[in-house]
């Protein structure tokens, strides 16, 4: 009886130890992000977001930003309240939430989606080198992550963009450039319009 007690004991651990793995990677924890700064510093950015989460859809406003001090995202309600703040600062992420931002939408998913959209595909293969585990795939229109092979965002740009190769740049707004956000293991789609981008000294 002890023996199999163990043998369940160890098969329990192993599925919570599985589960707590598809967690993380569902919200991008384990994900490395590209140093900062990167190639094409510094900027700031206005979006407007459309986020479809667990059947519910917000319209947020998101500023974006890329400094020598690192990379800053904040999202603001429609009234202008601060929902959310995320700053990369080397590998430390520092974060506030309001209470009013949807419980379980996750902080860290969201700056790294946002940097796989906009940063340019060169500081993610960078990134990306020690990590076989994670792969980043472009086409024309398209950025895809995946997973030991299992897809988990795409990214899909219209009209065809130069930021696939190139991540946040002028003609992102001059071409008024709309990506679709699509999360495959989650009920999570963000529509992003940049509506305005600045270069910082």
């Amino acid at each position: 009886m002890p023996r199999l007690i163990r043998f369940w004991a160890i098969v329990l651990l192993a599925l919570i130890a599985s589960g707590c793995v598809s967690r993380q990677v569902q919200t991008l924890a384990d994900l490395p992000l590209p140093a900062t700064p990167a190639g094409n510093c510094c900027w700031q950015a206005l979006q407007h977001l459309d986020i479809r989460y667990q059947q519910q859809t917000y319209q947020l406003t998101g500023a974006l930003a890329q400094t020598n001090a690192g990379v800053t995202l904040v999202l603001l309600d429609p009234l202008g309240r601060r929902l959310l703040s995320v700053q990369k600062q080397g590998d430390a992420l520092q974060t506030w939430r309001s209470p009013e931002l949807p419980e379980g939408m996750p902080e860290r998913f969201l700056l790294a989606s946002s940097m796989l959209v906009w940063w340019p595909l060169a500081d993610w293969q960078t990134a990306l080198r020690a990590t076989p585990e994670w792969q980043l795939q472009s086409s024309a229109d398209s950025r895809v992550l995946s997973h030991r092979g299992r897809l988990i965002i795409s990214a899909h740009y219209s009209p065809k963009p130069v930021s696939v190769t190139a991540g946040m740049n002028p003609q992102t707004v001059a071409q008024a450039e709309i990506v679709l956000l699509q999360h495959q293991l989650q009920d999570m789609a963000i529509t992003i319009a940049t509506e305005r981008r600045e270069s910082l000294p």
